[in-house]
């Protein structure tokens, strides 16, 4: 998989649901970093999908980019500070291929509105403001990395034929992304090879449509009634913009050619959207795959035993969940145990330095799967004292919150990279009680609070559990 995650910082804790807040003013935005002096370039940008309502930080090619929410009467945006080495024209350009990068991963088609410079960043100020989806923040878990050098073009094509509201302009924005990846001549005999093939919302219904009134060279004609007739007006045929049918027409095909064009990107140029990646989750073992070394991967997929007696370094890792504040019981934990059975899975089980809190990996290599469950994968011993009643709670935060579709991340410990993560957990024939679940924590709240007054008080640690609590052990691997 052509893919990297670009580090991003964890978004602020949210006291409401995004969706009941208040946009944030440009004063609450444009503070700490963001508001340091220098001269800054901003990409301004009228969203095609969900945009967030929080400013994220994200390390994009050895340069700090900034995500600049929806504001009240200001455009979102994105921005850099102009560094020493770098221009600002290709300040500028970077951004734009963030942008593009960013709308293929989300399937849409942001559009730049303006492109400015001030100190500090200071988008643009929205003369009417109208109703946008937002989200709490971008999931950038995968962000494409091509190495393909027609990529970058191809994407920001894609994104600019997403983003327009014009179904001529659109179309030809698409037909031009198979022209980048297979040439002129080419990309001709490689649709009449796709054509059944290609998915995408009404794409194969086109392609009905059109050999129901008779066109069987599909391919020929999307470039003489749509690409030739949209970007010349000397010869017939014509797309002219005054004639209904030619609208009608144009916008009844724009799902087939816009398939097309994703399709060319992904099987072309190596470019995976994340629907794939999901449908694939190579994502899951890549990076354990990377530590534990192509020969002992290889002998786990054929099930076979090692013979040779092999140091494997596994990192420290942090346990997280995407959009969600830290958990600082599940930081820094340390491989103890490594195991396997007899389906090409390999258990590795993780711990904190005083071994209260366990947690255990699956590495399932047939299936390309990370196997956690939060009902038998996460132990935590409560020793009595405050600080323990705290790390419990907060162990019971993290396993409501991935039940509550929570998505799991793996990052090492040191570097920040992440290992692996999974999409969002899914319950089967279950269902939250949140006011159990809020009352639950609210109970190791009370409980750290007459503990650490106790302590307080006497300078002792408690000799006691909490009572009616069952400790929750890991299970032996």
């Amino acid at each position: 998989m052509n893919a990297s995650a670009p580090q991003a910082e964890a978004s602020p804790k949210i006291d409401k649901p995004f969706w009941s807040r208040e946009l944030p003013t440009s004063n609450d935005v444009i503070k700490g970093e963001l508001a340091e002096p220098g001269e800054w370039v901003v990409a301004n940008i009228q969203p095609d999908g969900s945009w967030p309502v929080n400013a994220q930080r994200v390390e994009w090619r050895g340069h700090a980019i900034w995500i600049i929410p929806l504001m009240k009467k200001h455009y979102p945006a994105v921005a850099m500070k102009v560094v020493p080495g770098i221009s600002r024209s290709d300040c500028e350009e970077l951004l734009m291929r963030f942008v593009s990068n960013l709308s293929w991963v989300e399937s849409c088609g942001h559009i730049v509105v303006e492109l400015s410079r001030s100190n500090p960043p200071a988008p643009l100020v929205l003369l009417r403001e109208k109703g946008m989806v937002t989200c709490e923040s971008f999931d950038l878990s995968y962000f494409p990395t091509p190495t393909d050098s027609r990529a970058p073009l191809a994407l920001a094509l894609m994104r600019e034929g997403r983003g327009l509201n014009h179904p001529a302009y659109s179309f030809l924005s698409f037909f031009r992304v198979l022209e980048v990846v297979f040439g002129r001549h080419k990309w001709k005999r490689w649709v009449e090879a796709a054509i059944d093939t290609v998915n995408g919302y009404g794409a194969q219904e086109v392609v009905r449509m059109l050999r129901a009134k008779g066109i069987q060279d599909i391919g020929n004609h999307l470039y003489k009634s749509g690409r030739c007739a949209i970007a010349h007006a000397s010869e017939q045929p014509i797309v002219d913009p005054d004639k209904p049918d030619d609208f009608r027409r144009l916008t009844s095909e724009a799902p087939l050619i816009r398939a097309l064009a994703q399709k060319a990107i992904e099987e072309g140029l190596g470019v995976e959207t994340r629907n794939t990646v999901y449908r694939n989750h190579l994502h899951e073992l890549a990076g354990f795959k990377k530590i534990l070394g192509a020969e002992v991967i290889e002998l786990l997929q054929k099930n076979k035993e090692d013979t040779v007696q092999r140091m494997i370094d596994i990192p420290d890792i942090n346990v997280e969940l995407f959009d969600k504040p830290p958990y600082e019981p599940l930081k820094k934990l340390t491989p103890r145990v490594m195991e396997r059975d007899d389906k090409s899975r390999l258990y590795i089980l993780f711990s904190s330095a005083d071994e209260t809190v366990r947690f255990r990996l699956g590495l399932d290599f047939a299936e390309e799967r990370l196997l956690f469950s939060p009902f038998t994968d996460v132990g935590i011993m409560d020793t009595g004292s405050a600080a323990s009643a705290r790390r419990v709670r907060e162990v019971r935060r993290f396993e409501q919150e991935l039940f509550g579709n929570g998505r799991l991340r793996i990052v090492n410990s040191d570097t920040g990279e992440i290992i692996s993560w999974k999409g969002a957990y899914i319950p089967v024939n279950m269902f939250q009680d949140l006011e159990g679940c809020a009352a639950q924590l609210a109970m190791w709240d009370r409980t750290a609070a007459r503990r650490q007054d106790y302590e307080d008080r006497y300078g002792a640690r408690l000799a006691w559990y909490a009572q009616g609590y069952t400790i929750q052990v890991v299970p032996k691997v």
